[in-house]
């Protein structure tokens, strides 16, 4: 049987310290539930609210991680409605099928995606000599600190340039949907 407790309590209301500070994000909204479900697991030791803290967000990051393996695990299996959509289909470790891609590609997405590629462009022109090389760093998968090596800029400048740029997507997205 479950116990509200004063360090279930405490840990609640840090979480949702951490929701406040943070900007408005639909991910950190389904990572606060899920980390407010852990919280409330009777199974789950609560005698430190810092240690119950730290594990609950270690555990939510474990969580989100396999629900988003089993959602793709899942989506490999089912059939496409749809001719005009294509799935790029992978084989995990394990020998199951996972479709790592599901895409609907019109021409109005392809021009949607083009003008925001320019306008990022743009807006990583804007930043500096660094910024055009960061955002291709970026589209290429690049870790920052090979980026760094890349631009010879500091880690931290180049995660400013990264936060930058993700910040100016989210306004781009936000502005075509």
């Amino acid at each position: 049987m479950l116990q509200l407790n004063e360090v279930r309590i405490e840990t609640m209301c840090r979480l949702y310290a951490k929701y406040i500070k943070r900007p408005w994000d639909g991910e950190y909204l389904d990572w606060l539930d899920t980390a407010l479900n852990l919280t409330l697991g009777d199974k789950r030791a609560a005698e430190d609210p810092d240690h119950l803290c730290r594990n609950v967000i270690r555990d939510v990051r474990r969580t989100i991680r396999r629900a988003h393996a089993n959602a793709r695990e899942q989506a490999a299996c089912r059939p496409l409605a749809d001719a005009a959509r294509r799935r790029v289909c992978s084989t995990s470790a394990d020998g199951a099928m996972v479709a790592e891609v599901i895409t609907h590609v019109t021409p109005e997405d392809c021009a949607v995606a083009a003008e925001t590629l320019q306008e990022l462009r743009a807006f990583a022109r804007a930043l500096g000599s660094h910024g055009t090389a960061c955002l291709q760093g970026m589209l290429d998968m690049m870790t920052v600190a090979d980026c760094a090596v890349q631009t010879q800029r500091s880690v931290a400048t180049v995660e400013r340039t990264r936060r930058a740029l993700r910040q100016h997507a989210k306004t781009l997205i936000s502005i075509t949907a």
